[in-house]
C-alpha cells in the first residue's frame, strides 16, 4: 500500500509539473488528468473577489483532507439565482498561503472568526466552462476532488465524483493536504 502511495504521488506530481509547464508556455487548455478541487461558494461577495482581487478563502479547520490541486472550481448554491447549483467557473491555482481572516478582509477585524486561520488560494484569471454542469438533484456539496477531464466531459455534478483508488490516508499536516513540495507563506 505504501509503494501504490509513493507511485500515486509521483504521478500527481508529474501531472502538476506538464500542467505549469502548459500554463507557463500559455497552452489554454488543462490536461485531462490535472487534479481539481471543487469548492461550495455560496456568497456573491466571494466569486467577485476570486475574479477582481484572484483568490479565494477556505477555512483551515474545515479544509478538505486533499486540498492540493492544480485548479479550483466553483459549485454556486441558490444565491445565485439563475446560475445556482451548478459548477460554471475554475482557475488555476497558483500558489497557497495561510492567513488570519483579519488579514485576508481588514474591513472584517470584529468578526467573529477574525483571527481564524484560512488558506489562501491564490488564482488566475477566472475561467468559464464550455458548458456549465448543473446539479440535476440539489446537492449537498462542500468540496469534490475530480479531474479536469472528469469536469470537461460531466453533464451533471453526481458525475464529478469518484471512487478513490485504494488510498492510504497520508497522515496530517502539509503532506496529508497534498501541499508538500507547493508554495506555501504563512
Amino acid at each position: 500500500m505504501v509503494a501504490r502511495t509513493q507511485e500515486t504521488l509521483a504521478m500527481e506530481h508529474k501531472n502538476i509539473e506538464a500542467t505549469q509547464t502548459s500554463i507557463a508556455r500559455g497552452i489554454s487548455m488543462p490536461l485531462d488528468q490535472a487534479p481539481v478541487l471543487i469548492a461550495l461558494i455560496n456568497h456573491t461577495r466571494d466569486l467577485q473577489v476570486a475574479k477582481e482581487q484572484g483568490w479565494y478563502r477556505i477555512p483551515v479547520a474545515r479544509a478538505p483532507a486533499q486540498l492540493a490541486a492544480e485548479y479550483l472550481a466553483f459549485y454556486q448554491t441558490r444565491v445565485f439565482g439563475a446560475e445556482k447549483w451548478a459548477v460554471r467557473y475554475y482557475a488555476a491555482i497558483l500558489r497557497y498561503r495561510i492567513a488570519a481572516r483579519k488579514e485576508l478582509l481588514p474591513t472584517e477585524t470584529t468578526h467573529p472568526r477574525a483571527q481564524n486561520l484560512y488558506y489562501c488560494l491564490e488564482l488566475g484569471p477566472i475561467e468559464q466552462l464550455e458548458r456549465p454542469i448543473p446539479a440535476a438533484r440539489l446537492r449537498r456539496v462542500t468540496f469534490i476532488r475530480t479531474t479536469f477531464g472528469q469536469m470537461r466531459r460531466a453533464t451533471d455534478v453526481r458525475e464529478l465524483w469518484h471512487a478513490a483508488e485504494g488510498r492510504e490516508n497520508p497522515g496530517e499536516g502539509l503532506w496529508a493536504a497534498g501541499l508538500a513540495g507547493k508554495s506555501i507563506v504563512s
